[in-house]
């Protein structure tokens, strides 16, 4: 089949997403193709689509504007031949409804800190289905009344290969490596929980890479490493805001020895499936759709998570337990649990296959198609 594909296309969640849909996709025999949306011009990196490195593709169209126009949609589709147009966190309705009405079979993914009541008649107006990717999505949808078939994601083979480079005991320097994915700095990051916690734990070994792809939020996070305005630095804290090629990104990650990674809320939680993929244990809070991947003692430590108000859509909020966070960094420092966890994570990655992933997108599909399995 044609089947095309919007969304941001620049290394951040939904456009690594898209970029592996499509790898998936093309796996299956489809012929893609892409419609990239710019960001906001008003995005801290406005109207951004990337064309370097693994993002510099055939047929990528970008786009003019991230609420596309109507005509682009469509001249995009037909020219394209397209049967199936798969959209991420598109709130376009109207148009999207135009494109199905003149024929284009749609389905759409929404996350769910974002999608509310509010949506789901103009989503079923605009899609034939909206499908999930986690549990905790796919059972709000159906307390929703959309009865939304799910593709469970998984580790992408480009970042478990990423993963399998990384020579055994290669994380033995004296050191305990500890990296936050902070990303956009965003609420749903709860930064001064974890410095706090870091803080409060002891070992001179333990180090701390707070990772962001934006200088967003740097005077707070930097005042939080000194512990106030009169504090004393920790100088086992470092901060990096770059947003890095995707390889120098994947080494980084695989290098740490853990991921600290507790989240008010989630999406789909990429870094995640990231960390499972290269054999890197998970610090987070016990709250979906964290503790949907991470297995307490398994392949990570799972803390409690407080209730810490709502996202937009409704969804409760929560900040991890500061002092049971503290106590699970110190716990990283015994090298035979990092082993555990390590070897935990491996067997996670196993089941978080990708080959499940392709196989739901191919039902996904069916369905889309009418044709028979």
């Amino acid at each position: 089949m044609r089947i095309g594909i919007v969304a941001y296309w620049f290394n951040r969640g939904q456009g690594v997403v898209a970029r592996q849909l499509r790898s998936a996709l093309d796996s299956l025999g489809h012929e893609t193709s892409v419609l990239a949306r710019p960001t906001r011009k008003t995005n801290i990196e406005p109207s951004r689509i990337d064309s370097a490195g693994v993002w510099a593709q055939a047929g990528v169209t970008a786009a003019s504007d991230y609420l596309i126009p109507i005509d682009e949609y469509v001249s995009w589709a037909a020219a394209g031949s397209l049967e199936i147009v798969l959209f991420d966190q598109n709130y376009q309705f109207d148009e999207i409804a135009h494109l199905r009405d003149s024929g284009v079979r749609t389905a759409g993914r929404f996350v769910w800190e974002q999608f509310s009541a509010e949506h789901v008649d103009p989503a079923r107006r605009a899609f034939d289905t909206v499908y999930s990717m986690t549990a905790c999505e796919q059972e709000r949808y159906g307390r929703m009344g959309i009865d939304s078939p799910r593709v469970h994601w998984g580790c992408h083979p480009d970042v478990v290969a990423a993963g399998l480079e990384q020579e055994p005991g290669g994380r033995d320097t004296g050191q305990v490596s500890l990296l936050f994915p902070g990303g956009f700095m965003s609420r749903r990051k709860p930064i001064a929980a974890v410095i706090e916690a870091f803080r409060a734990a002891e070992g001179d070994e333990l180090r701390l890479l707070l990772k962001a792809q934006v200088d967003r939020r740097l005077t707070e996070v930097r005042r939080l490493a000194r512990g106030g305005r009169i504090g004393r630095r920790d100088k086992r804290i470092e901060i990096l805001a770059e947003d890095l090629p995707t390889e120098q990104y994947m080494r980084l990650f695989a290098a740490a020895d853990a991921i600290i990674a507790p989240s008010r809320w989630e999406g789909l939680g990429l870094h995640l499936y990231e960390a499972t993929a290269l054999g890197v244990p998970i610090l987070t809070n016990d709250n979906p759709p964290m503790n949907e991947i991470v297995s307490d003692g398994h392949n990570g430590l799972l803390v409690p998570g407080i209730p810490d108000g709502e996202a937009r859509s409704g969804i409760p909020a929560y900040r991890p337990d500061v002092a049971a966070l503290t106590v699970a960094i110190e716990r990283l420092r015994d090298p035979g649990l990092r082993a555990q966890l390590r070897a935990g994570a491996r067997q996670m990655r196993a089941e978080l296959s990708w080959e499940r992933t392709t196989a739901d997108l191919g039902t996904l599909l069916t369905g889309l198609s009418g044709e028979p399995s």
